[in-house]
């Protein structure tokens, strides 16, 4: 018999690509819909119960609005991606001098995209890394960048949110008050806020804990997997346990990287802390277009940066494409106590506070998704850059498995560069104690630390 097949011809597109477009037509008409629903619900509130003199109100709010407000909120949205860029671009000029900046804003623009079409942004890292691996760096390299931006994310993410906590106390409590209803369930938004604190502080607790304590490594690899999978809330164990053993694996691995090189580490952490801050500091700029936070203050977005760290916290819970509709129908709650009344000349009230809500509302999630999303659209699909392949792959088990294909490169390297700094420390001390007609150990390190640090800026030893 012969060894060679027959190829079936086939017609139309192949069944992959075209579960692949019905995925991202899905994703986006899921968007769709939960963001018309809470645009009539804002009208609703704004209008006191009436669609129509809620879009007549809402109009004549966006007609009078300050438009410098709004151009500064639109400056800032695109200027926390410059932002994004440029920690990719730091982190890419740690592999490869030929890594511009314009590579960089391209990659965060096709990042951004697809973290916005994808439930709980779970394709945003994957087609980053794509992106990358065709702009010319390696895959490893690219799947090191991204496990480590991952890491200092969430280092500064759970620093912030700690922040708030602690100076938003009073105003957690308050918002136990508040609740809403799924079905027949009544949810109040304080255990959905501790419940998000918790999985941010988990994620990467859980990986540090597992990395450097056998037994808790033991325990969750082994009684927490099999009692889920008893209790059938996991489908593979031995999978399972594979994927968290890969996920460990690669946090040790770009941990250590990152301990290389702290400077670098604490200047990528600034610019996360600086680009937090102005993220959540947005509903404050779009409630301030529409005269709606009285005297403009330092004070007041610091207030609001903290409360939208809390509204990021709860929104995270639910696995929907942008957080569409939630995110909306909890901004009331969490910006209640900034966003009022507009007063006119003499105290007049121009615009009831419910109003200021819903038109700040409507305002801030134009700036902060649907613009963002139409204006990365076009840059992921025009970019030479981006990744040729389709939106199938744009998920979290993707980049896991180029995780576990790249482990072993990315570990030599990590090694390698670990062993060269020591080897590096020891024969600079060795050569200040050869100098030294009396070695001190202390001097020598001293001597090792300045030098390095010299080298570190572009100096010569």
């Amino acid at each position: 018999m012969s060894d060679e097949v027959t190829e079936i011809p086939q017609t139309g597109e192949p069944p992959k690509k075209k579960k692949a477009k019905w995925k991202y037509l899905v994703s986006i008409l899921i968007v769709v819909v939960l963001t018309v629903v809470s645009i009539v619900l804002s009208l609703l509130s704004a209008g006191d119960g009436s669609v129509a003199e809620g879009a007549k109100i809402t109009w004549s709010a966006l007609a009078t609005a300050n438009v410098w407000w709004v151009i500064g909120l639109l400056a800032l949205v695109f200027g926390i991606h410059g932002i994004g860029a440029l920690i990719i671009w730091f982190f890419g000029r740690m592999y490869t001098r030929s890594y511009h900046y314009g590579k960089a804003l391209g990659n965060e623009f096709v990042g951004a995209f697809y973290s916005a079409v994808t439930p709980s942004s779970s394709g945003g890292q994957v087609m980053q890394v794509l992106t990358m691996k065709k702009q010319g760096v390696p895959v490893s390299n690219a799947a090191s960048i991204f496990v480590m931006w991952f890491i200092l994310y969430q280092i500064n993410l759970i620093v912030f949110d700690i922040v708030a906590i602690i100076v938003e106390w009073s105003k957690i409590v308050s918002l136990s008050s508040f609740s809403f209803k799924i079905g027949n369930a009544n949810i109040t938004l304080l255990p959905l806020m501790i419940i998000g604190f918790l999985l941010n502080v988990s994620i990467l607790g859980l990986l540090f804990l597992m990395s450097y304590s056998h037994r808790i490594h033991n325990f969750m690899m082994h009684r927490v997997v099999n009692l889920g999978a008893k209790m059938r809330l996991v489908k593979n164990p031995d999978k399972t346990r594979e994927n968290l053993r890969v996920q460990i694996e690669n946090f040790k691995i770009e941990l250590r990287r990152l301990l290389t090189n702290i400077p670098a580490a604490l200047l990528i952490s600034a610019l996360f802390m600086i680009m937090l801050f102005v993220r959540f500091s947005l509903p404050y700029f779009s409630a301030a277009a529409f005269d709606a936070v009285g005297d403009i203050s330092f004070i007041g977005m610091m207030h609001t940066a903290f409360l939208s760290s809390f509204h990021e916290m709860t929104t995270g819970l639910f696995p929907i494409p942008g957080a569409a509709g939630i995110a909306e129908a909890l901004f009331q709650p969490m910006f209640r106590d900034i966003i009022g009344p507009t007063f006119g000349e003499g105290g007049v009230v121009i615009r009831e506070a419910a109003a200021n809500m819903a038109i700040s509302q409507i305002l801030w999630r134009a700036a902060t998704f649907h613009i963002v999303v139409i204006v990365s659209g076009i840059i992921a699909s025009v970019y030479k850059g981006r990744p040729s392949k389709d939106f199938e792959y744009a998920n979290r088990k993707e980049f896991l498995t180029i995780q576990m294909e790249t482990m072993e490169m990315r570990k030599l390297s990590v090694d390698t560069l670990y062993e060269t700094r020591q080897l590096s420390r020891k024969e600079i001390r060795k050569r200040v104690k050869s100098s030294s007609s009396k070695p001190d150990n202390k001097e020598a390190d001293k001597l090792v630390r300045k030098i390095e640090k010299k080298k570190g800026k572009g100096g010569k030893e």
